[in-house]
């Protein structure tokens, strides 16, 4: 009897458990079937929305379309999805719409037209100046540095520090006097009377009253400025180019038209005027030279320690002196 109870009950549970099993079993079947049909109905009508929408029948609600711009709207922000492109001759837009508002820049386009490089040069249209013999020019620029070094640089030192600034100034005075024929020359055929005039302005007071032109009376008490001028910059204003780089020997940095100008330079000066020979005009140079560089040699030693190409900044140095000076 105990057997068959403990049967019976072990057959009723497992009745029950095996009904309960269908029960759920079902249930979870049936819950299945549910969800798919509403996910098949749901994607259906979906579809169904979705195929009006492309076909143009009507756009969702948060969409708007104002004019030429297309708008997605939300509770706080404004998107704007697609802008027309301005045509030619329209003006690009400086402004932002928003669901606040416009929103416009502060900056006008017109105020960037007015701003320049930082990097550009100072004179636009300052040419090219080519230099096809650098091979040549940076050996020969070499080789008048090391005389310079070696001979030039001790020499205007010890210049210096001999000869009183003053007579040294006045004796760069007498110099520039001296060269009152290239200039007058040079400024009447770029037709610059009024430089013509103050050539001969200061000639005539100078070696008179500055005592051959070591004191410059013109200019500290009439203020008529002095003149630079020479036939290479006669040349210049005649459109002629100044042609390639080339490094003299002892003379420096120069160009093809610049060679020309020396030439006509040194016919009209004044050792060659009074038919001297080669070694008064030697000399005379020697002592012009070393008496400018005495004036300079401090300057001259901070650029080959600044310059990270000497040969370079020398070459662009001159380059736009030469043509700064076709400007004055």
């Amino acid at each position: 009897m105990a057997g068959f109870t403990f049967l019976t009950h072990l057959i009723s549970y497992l009745r029950g458990t095996m009904f309960n099993k269908t029960v759920q079993s079902m249930g979870k079947t049936f819950l299945i079937a549910a969800i798919f049909l509403a996910l098949n109905i749901s994607s259906s009508s979906w579809a169904s929305n979705g195929s009006g929408n492309m076909n143009g029948d009507k756009a969702p609600d948060f969409i708007s379309q104002i004019d030429d711009n297309v708008y997605a709207q939300t509770s706080d922000v404004t998107i704007k999805l697609e802008k027309k492109l301005p045509k030619a001759g329209e003006e690009w837009p400086n402004s932002l719409e928003t669901a606040q508002g416009t929103m416009k820049s502060s900056q006008d386009p017109d105020d960037y037209e007015d701003l320049e490089d930082p990097f550009a040069g100072t004179e636009k249209d300052i040419p090219i100046l080519t230099d096809p013999l650098e091979g040549y020019n940076r050996w020969m620029f070499g080789v008048n540095e090391t005389i310079y070094d070696a001979v030039l640089e001790p020499v205007a030192r010890g210049y210096r520090d001999t000869v009183h600034e003053h007579l040294r100034i006045g004796i760069k005075n007498i110099f520039s006097n001296a060269l009152a024929p290239v200039k007058f020359v040079s400024s009447l055929l770029q037709l610059e009377f009024k430089k013509s005039g103050r050539v001969l302005a200061r000639t005539l007071i100078n070696t008179t009253v500055g005592i051959g032109g070591i004191a410059d009376v013109a200019g500290e008490e009439y203020g008529i400025e002095d003149v630079n001028e020479d036939f290479d910059q006669a040349m210049g204003y005649y459109g002629i180019p100044t042609g390639p780089y080339i490094v003299l020997p002892f003379f420096g940095p120069s160009t093809a038209r610049n060679i020309i100008g020396r030439t006509a330079d040194a016919f009209m000066s004044p050792g060659s005027m009074a038919g001297a020979g080669f070694g008064l005009n030697a000399g005379v140079a020697v002592e012009d030279n070393v008496n400018a560089a005495s004036f300079i040699v401090d300057d001259k030693k901070q650029l080959e320690d600044s310059a990270l190409d000497e040969y370079e900044s020398v070459r662009d140095f001159y380059h736009q002196y030469r043509h700064g000076l076709l400007k004055k």
